[in-house]
């Protein structure tokens, strides 16, 4: 009975011996499969900023390539221009708006007649206003002028 007591015994303990054995693997086998599983999700984030990075640095290179090519565009552009400035210049009025190079400080641009006729007036406007009067700059001769055939 001692015997079989003892057997009994040394069976049980290699069944709880195989049955954690087992227990062992199947924890072994979910901890592989959860590694697959990350692994692929690390290579997936990997991939991922991979691409987004070299699209980013695709887009920076086309980006500074299009401003350089507009760059030497214009430098081109300001070579062709007329004048001893072309460095120099301002925007155009108007709906046909243009870069153009700028008039130097020192030179008068030419008006239109009416334009400075309207201006004389003024002038003369506020002078009246003021209290001053004083002899206009322009003196118109007659005599002077009866020769000359005006086609108005």
């Amino acid at each position: 009975m001692k015997t079989l007591l003892a057997s009994m015994a040394v069976l049980l303990v290699i069944a709880l011996l195989t049955w954690a054995l087992g227990e062992q693997a199947s924890a072994t086998r979910q901890i592989a499969a959860a590694a697959t599983v990350s692994a692929a999700g690390q290579t997936a984030g990997s991939v991922t900023s991979t691409v987004l990075a070299v699209l980013l640095a695709l887009v920076l290179l086309v980006a500074v390539g299009a401003v350089l090519y507009l760059w030497l565009r214009m430098k081109a552009l300001e070579r062709q221009l007329p004048g001893p400035a072309p460095r120099t210049g301002r925007w155009a009025p108007g709906p046909n708006a243009r870069w153009e190079p700028a008039e130097p400080e020192g030179r008068a641009v030419a008006a239109d007649p009416l334009a400075q006729l309207v201006q004389l007036e003024v002038l003369r406007t506020l002078r009246e206003l003021r209290g001053t009067r004083q002899q206009p700059a322009l003196t118109v001769e007659e005599e002077a002028d009866a020769d000359i055939f005006w086609p108005w």
